[in-house]
């Protein structure tokens, strides 16, 4: 039997790692990395994921824009010949179109938000099932979001709420489909954090003052909050957890 310590290790792990190049993402794959996996890291901006790759031994760039969800099966391409294989796949990417009331959001802003949200983390999946079925072995981690089971008015975000939520549920039913064949998917959930897509809204008075007071943890989160998470539903610390969601959110969704 393994000991506790190593339940959480990733030693020999490969993973994929999308939205690599700031907030969560970064950390992520520090976490990853230092955990002992290999991490093939993508992000739209090129520079960014080279640093980041000088900076954490153990990762490798595989620079990509996942706004096209065309580049899904290139992007499983290089990383699986980076790395020899894939193992856990984390869907971290995301964007939104902070500010913009539901009733003014653009086509451009709807179809980018549910590209990068939802459809390319689905293709994504998509080209790994057929490897790990063979094998009967593989973990999704999709990052979802608070506002996938909240409304949340004061932050406009209507498609980015439909697009974690379509994640949270696809989650649940690739959970219930794969699962005889050895693969586990389930979900992070954060709350609010400080990051670099918050930042514009989240250091104002009256925003903080809010979070704050909805909040049963009074601070706002850290991207290390996630740190303990992450490796429990990447690693084997979770073997028998699919199709779950794992919120982090300082206890704001619990009343």
């Amino acid at each position: 039997m393994p000991s506790p310590t190593d339940l959480f290790s990733l030693d020999g792990r490969r993973v994929l790692l999308t939205g690599a190049t700031a907030g969560l993402g970064r950390r992520f794959a520090e976490v990853l990395a230092g955990a002992g996996a290999r991490v093939a890291v993508v992000g739209r901006r090129k520079e960014m994921l080279d640093e980041l790759c000088v900076d954490v031994p153990g990762c490798v760039p595989v620079p990509a824009d996942l706004a096209d969800p065309a580049v899904t099966a290139d992007v499983v391409a290089r990383a699986t010949a980076e790395l020899g294989g894939i193992d856990v796949l984390v869907n971290n990417a995301a964007y939104i179109a902070g500010g913009v009331r539901a009733e003014d959001e653009t086509p451009e802003q709807i179809s980018t938000t549910l590209n990068v949200n939802l459809v390319s983390p689905i293709r994504l999946t998509q080209e790994l099932f057929g490897a790990w079925r063979e094998r009967g072995s593989g973990v999704v981690v999709n990052v979802t979001s608070i506002v996938a089971r909240a409304g949340i008015a004061r932050f406009p975000q209507a498609t980015y709420a439909a697009s974690k939520g379509g994640l949270e549920s696809i989650s649940r039913e690739w959970a219930a489909q794969w699962s005889r064949h050895g693969i586990r998917i389930n979900c992070l959930v954060p709350g609010f954090f400080e990051s670099e897509m918050t930042s514009e809204v989240i250091h104002h008075e009256k925003v903080q003052s809010w979070i704050l007071n909805n909040t049963l943890i009074q601070r706002h989160g850290q991207v290390g909050d996630f740190d303990g998470a992450l490796l429990y539903l990447a690693s084997d610390a979770s073997t028998y957890v699919t199709g779950q969601t794992l919120v982090v959110d300082g206890g704001w969704t619990a009343h």
